[in-house]
């Protein structure tokens, strides 16, 4: 469970830095969804560690996350490589927190 949530907080780093990272800093919206809900997942994260459960709600915000920043990059017609990293770990960040959520 712990080290499901450093993943988590982890990617939730990641995507806080992508607008410097991928060069939208100019593209506000883009760059305050990406700033925001990074560091609402990094700080959700850090607030489950060690929980486990359907009811533990900070897992569940962390799952919708994820399934936002999967859906981020087709809204803003970014590149391939954009488009991939956040496809790719918006997925990972659903399944880290769906296995703290059904951990049984």
């Amino acid at each position: 469970m712990t080290l499901k949530n450093i993943l988590s907080a982890c990617l939730g780093v990641w995507f806080l830095l992508t607008p410097w990272m991928f060069a939208f800093t100019n593209e506000s919206n883009a760059f305050w969804l990406c700033v925001i809900l990074g560091g609402l997942q990094v700080i959700c994260s850090l607030l489950a560690l060690g929980k486990s459960g359907r009811n533990v709600w900070q897992n569940w915000v962390c799952f919708f996350i994820g399934a936002v920043f999967i859906v981020i990059p087709n809204l803003f017609h970014w590149g391939l490589l954009a488009f991939f990293l956040f496809v790719a770990l918006g997925f990972l960040t659903m399944l880290l927190n769906y296995s703290n959520l059904y951990a049984e």
